[in-house]
């Protein structure tokens, strides 16, 4: 059976991310999905709460079970319930420009799988999100978005990671430390502190965080700072060189370069336009 709620997507455009849509399908032995590939900027997120099903990653298939989840972006979906054992799931589908943003290397994966084990809050969340979707008023649009922005940072800290067992070891450690550097950001990270969290030496560090991923690791973080400095611009009234220093730049100078670089504007340029458009 299929149940679902969907919304319009709202006219503000600076939620993270908004459930266009949320759903819960039982006593579908025969549900799966093979190679639907949503556009740039959309997502999928599925939690198993009874029976089991499986998951083909990049590593290979992973079967999952009660307690369990994955979310897709715009990578090929290939998924579905065991037959013999059907599942019951809920989905959510997921719409926002900040997703990649809040995400950080999940976003980069074919798929992100987890497990929320018995964490209860996971599908409390889940439960309220349905209940408030199903009153389809509109005056409930900014309670969804924070629902579902609760729901996805309850899973991002305290869900565990079912993609590592797939993984190579040096990769896991090196996408493990890139959380570490989304979450920490703002402090001083030097290179040789980053390599010892995953036991190689910098230059080994260097070259296989390029490999694994897209860009340097100084560059990786350079660009979290920036992403932190445009909360901190749109949400305050600190001076910029103030907001250089609490992201991590020691010198508010070599900040604007960086942040021109990486949005075509200078902070307070851009601080401007981030007003007018609220």
């Amino acid at each position: 059976m299929y149940d679902a709620q969907f919304t319009v997507m709202p006219d503000f455009g600076r939620f993270p991310g908004f459930p266009l849509g949320i759903g819960h399908i039982y006593d579908e032995p025969e549900h799966a999905v093979n190679g639907t590939a949503y556009q740039p900027s959309f997502y999928n997120l599925h939690f198993v709460v009874k029976g089991t099903g499986w998951m083909r990653t990049e590593h290979g298939t992973v079967e999952l079970k009660p307690g369990m989840g994955f979310l897709y972006g715009g990578h090929p979906q290939y998924f579905g319930t065991n037959s013999d054992d059907p599942w019951e799931v809920w989905w959510i589908y997921i719409a926002g420009e900040g997703m990649s943003s809040l995400l950080g290397d999940k976003a980069m994966r074919d798929v992100w799988a987890f497990s929320y084990g018995e964490n209860n809050q996971v599908m409390a969340l889940v439960q309220e999100l349905w209940t408030t979707a199903r009153q389809n008023n509109a005056r409930q649009v900014p309670k969804q978005a924070a629902l579902l922005y609760e729901l996805l940072l309850e899973l991002l800290l305290h869900a565990s990671d079912l993609n590592a067992a797939g993984e190579r070891g040096l990769s896991h450690a090196i996408r493990r430390t890139a959380e570490y550097m989304r979450m920490n950001c703002a402090r001083s990270l030097p290179l040789q502190k980053l390599a010892d969290l995953c036991e190689i030496s910098p230059a080994y560090f260097s070259r296989t965080f390029h490999e694994v991923m897209g860009v340097p690791p100084l560059t990786y973080l350079s660009n979290q700072r920036i992403e932190l400095s445009k909360q901190m611009l749109m949400a305050t009234s600190k001076p910029v060189k103030q907001i250089a220093l609490e992201v991590g730049f020691s010198q508010a100078s070599y900040f604007i370069e960086r942040f021109r670089l990486a949005e075509g504007v200078t902070p307070t340029v851009f601080r401007e336009g981030a007003a007018r458009k609220g």
